[in-house]
């Protein structure tokens, strides 16, 4: 062996011990690990730039946002470049429906307010004006996809209606492609219920334009619907750009990653095989967001890298 050789194996011996080979190693890059900012709605209106800060300190490198977080998108986009986050994706909420939301998580209004907003602000006569809001939005804020946050009980309730929301989803989907947006959607447990012998998940990406309306697929809620969220992924790998990520305790409740039941490094590992694009950190409800947000994190840097 020359001394050039000797050299070479000699850097790689330490690669060697830590169980991981030189291209492995060598191929392996800084995970960008996201959070969706709906978690952190109660921090951001208390103290919108700081928590914005503390999010970036701990680590995270994405959020996604809930429309503008009922801000000026131009002032939002100046805070998350400020701390070097970005942002992949836009729940759309245009500001009264964010406001409704965020009066909602604080506490300030009931939970009927906000379905109230929500099923008037998507329904089959409005939801494209909100979409035109949310792909101006999301062009100042940089974002790639423009999406659907949540379908409502009533938008779900029977094929008819089904059939008339994938047309709509088709006709988004069409919107955001001319104008240089993605169009995708989230799901949760009640679109796993059936309409007649069909799953209704499966009804939307099945009678969609793949090409034109992408998926985003909540771990949780997938589990919580009985459902196998590594089958989904692998099912609809390519239509499939983003997940949400948080754990659920052996009686179903939230928790934060790493503290649940979900095999998150297979979840993981799925996710890169399917070329998931962004993993965004959700905790729907915890006592304390923020701490609830850097337990996972610090699962994730300590687990996955």
């Amino acid at each position: 062996m020359n001394r050039r050789d000797l050299l070479k194996y000699s850097a790689l011996a330490p690669l060697a011990a830590t169980g991981l080979s030189p291209l492995l190693a060598a191929d392996k890059k800084p995970r960008r690990w996201g959070l969706q900012g709906g978690t952190i709605i109660k921090a951001l209106e208390a103290d919108f730039e700081g928590t914005l800060r503390e999010v970036a300190a701990m680590g995270y490198k994405e959020i996604g946002t809930t429309g503008s977080f009922g801000r000026d998108p131009a002032y939002v986009r100046s805070v998350l470049d400020r701390y070097g986050l970005t942002s992949p994706n836009n729940h759309v909420a245009p500001n009264p429906t964010y406001k409704a939301f965020a009066n909602w998580v604080t506490r300030a209004a009931p939970d009927n307010d906000v379905m109230t907003f929500y099923a008037d602000t998507f329904s089959l006569k409005n939801a494209r004006a909100a979409f035109e809001d949310g792909i101006e939005t999301s062009k100042i804020l940089g974002q790639t996809y423009v999406m659907w946050a949540i379908l409502l009980d009533g938008q779900i309730a029977d094929r008819p209606t089904i059939d008339a929301y994938i047309k709509l989803f088709n006709e988004i989907g069409d919107m955001c492609a001319k104008e240089g947006k993605v169009f995708a959607f989230h799901n949760h447990a009640r679109e796993f219920a059936k309409v007649g012998n069909d799953v209704i998940l499966d009804l939307f990406l099945q009678n969609t334009d793949p090409d034109k309306v992408k998926f985003e697929l909540d771990f949780y809620w997938t589990t919580k619907a009985g459902a196998d969220p590594i089958a989904y992924l692998e099912r609809y790998a390519g239509r499939t750009k983003l997940c949400h990520l948080k754990d659920i305790t052996a009686d179903g409740d939230f928790a934060p990653v790493g503290q649940g039941t979900l095999d998150v490094p297979a979840l993981i590992k799925t996710c890169d095989d399917a070329g998931i694009e962004h993993i965004l950190v959700e905790i729907d409800r915890a006592d304390d967001p923020m701490a609830a947000i850097r337990t996972s994190i610090d699962y994730l840097h300590r687990t996955i890298g």
